[in-house]
């Protein structure tokens, strides 16, 4: 049987439609979405290029140590934490006004950043920019709300598979930059980057007029935050500090007792943050199901080409290890070279630069997905979201297939690459289109929001399944041990796997989340009408009405 809206939260379509833009403003309903796009840039680009020049921040920040990822990790972490609580802020105080507020904290944080020779006030930084992650789901909130029906579909896409401009643009940007004016630049750049775009908004995107009366729930945000922060620890430093080590456990324990509290309290609070029987929903579950799935996907298989593409070839990667050997033993390096043995295949590697890597393989894909976005929101508006969300499904199930076989040369994915953009296009077209008709629109904000959260609480989750299948099939150095003829020792190379580990990651990361998908969206009873931009049957009834 089909769910049926929930008629105590629908809104009269006068009230909802209070603030929407006339369609036959063309030139003002394009400069929203370029406006929105533009600004929901700012989280993907700088998630990217610091995520690029980790390395390089040791030196400047030596008391780090190896913990210097915390300045990628800490992103994820304060973003997860914070987008259910600035999603819901959205829902109450206004959506722009919000979205504002997470551009500067954005702004004060990269600019923290810069000035500071302090490791913790560079975290305190990278911290404050986790509040952009909210941004995309307070912008699909706008577009709801602000967009003539007809074009949220669309909009919708073109809105998310704009990080597949960022994914072409963020390391292009990051390479020149850092090898001309250092590491400081990305985050100058970043800094007048996000100051040039808060005007735009401000001058182009209106507030939404829509607002949920409702008191801010505090105690339900602050444990709803608090679990996510320890869940989300634990699965990112699980690699490094152990999965079963007592002080790591102790966050995740820490995380699931908190996420229990707070489903206590949801059930008991008065004005709930967010209403748990919404989530039970299959038309809300099945889209969050899929943005964790998905997401998952796309952030392992970003990984895995980095990993594969910059490995340096293996010639030059074993004459490096043997010149290193015969440094150390004080011999040629052609005498070292007899006594040394490599075990493992990797074939695959390339020895790419991150530009170059950008200009052969990631500019292309990201051009199929943003393409593929648009055309996604197209096939929404005209045959249902769900149709589109299994396509996207197959795609990325067939294209990661192929890769377990065929992903040692650029070419080959390339080729293979036209597939996964269609996935990676039809998925940010179909997801929110699809919770965007599943939930009032008092509830906008609040639910993309959650669908962002799974989705981070995928990242994290793929990069760490991800470093448990590579650490389990390394690249060795095998040389003689001690004095005893015939015994060897093997050497893992740090950061170096063989082709196994990225076969095996395929399987892993992009076929089985990819069918899973696939199956969810089948459950699917929703979705299967041409998407409707978040009217529900009493809207469309009121709309036909009208129009007779």
């Amino acid at each position: 049987m089909a769910e049926q809206p929930d008629t105590q939260q629908l809104q009269p379509a006068a009230t909802e439609d209070a603030g929407r833009i006339d369609p036959s403003r063309v030139g003002r309903l394009v400069a929203i979405i370029v406006a929105l796009v533009l600004f929901s840039e700012a989280a993907p680009i700088q998630l990217g290029m610091v995520s690029l020049i980790v390395p390089k921040l040791s030196a400047s920040f030596p008391q780090a140590g190896a913990g210097v990822t915390w300045a990628v990790t800490i992103v994820g972490i304060a973003g997860g934490a914070t987008m259910a609580l600035l999603g819901k802020l959205g829902d109450l105080i206004g959506k722009k006004r919000v979205a504002l507020l997470c551009g500067l904290l954005l702004l004060v944080g990269t600019l923290l950043c810069v000035l500071t020779s302090s490791w913790p006030l560079f975290l305190i930084g990278r911290a404050l920019g986790g509040a952009a992650m909210a941004l995309t789901a307070l912008e699909y909130g706008l577009v709801r709300d602000l967009l003539p029906r007809k074009w949220i579909p669309i909009a919708v896409g073109v809105i998310g598979t704009g990080f597949g401009f960022a994914a072409v643009f963020a390391p292009i940007v990051c390479g020149v930059l850092t090898d001309h004016f250092g590491w400081r630049s990305i985050f100058w750049f970043l800094f007048i980057y996000i100051a040039v775009t808060i005007p735009i908004v401000m001058v182009c995107v209106p507030e939404s007029p829509l607002r949920v009366k409702q008191s801010p729930d505090v105690p339900g945000a602050v444990l709803f935050g608090s679990s996510i922060s320890l869940i989300l620890l634990y699965v990112s430093e699980g690699s490094s500090w152990g999965w079963a080590s007592i002080t790591n456990l102790a966050y995740l324990i820490g995380g699931v007792v908190l996420l229990a509290a707070f489903i206590g309290w949801e059930l008991r609070a008065p004005e709930p943050m967010i209403e748990l029987s919404l989530l039970r929903k299959r038309a809300v579950s099945i889209p969050m199901a899929a943005a964790f799935l998905i997401t998952l996907s796309i952030t392992a298989i970003s990984i895995i080409v980095a990993y594969m593409f910059q490995t340096p070839k293996p010639e030059d990667l074993k004459a490096q290890i043997v010149g290193g050997a015969a440094a150390q033993a004080h011999m040629p390096a052609s005498a070292v070279s007899k006594f040394i043995t490599f075990r493992g295949d990797i074939s695959y590697a390339n020895g790419f630069s991150v530009l170059q890597m950008a200009l052969h393989i990631t500019v292309w894909t990201a051009l199929f997905g943003m393409v593929f976005g648009v055309a996604g929101g197209w096939l929404c508006r005209r045959i249902g979201a769900r149709a589109v969300l299994i396509t996207s499904g197959l795609c990325l199930l067939l294209s990661s297939a192929l890769w377990i076989k065929w992903h040692s040369t650029w070419q080959e994915q390339v080729t293979i690459g036209l597939l996964y953009g269609i996935a990676f296009g039809f998925y940010f077209a179909a997801n929110p289109n699809l919770l965007i008709d599943a939930v009032p629109a008092e509830r906008q904000g609040i639910s993309a929001a959650m669908l962002a959260v799974f989705g981070a609480i995928g990242t994290s989750v793929g990069t760490a399944v991800f470093t448990a299948i590579a650490s389990a099939h390394p690249f060795q150095v095998v040389a003689p041990a001690g004095s005893t003829a015939g015994s060897t020792m093997a050497k893992d190379i740090p950061s170096v796997f063989t082709d196994t580990a990225y076969s095996w990651s395929y399987v892993a990361l992009g076929v089985v989340p990819a069918a899973l998908t696939v199956l969810l969206a089948i459950a699917l009873r929703t979705g299967r009408t041409p998407s409707r931009g978040g009217a529900s049957e009493a809207i469309l009834l009121t709309e036909k009405r009208g129009a007779e």
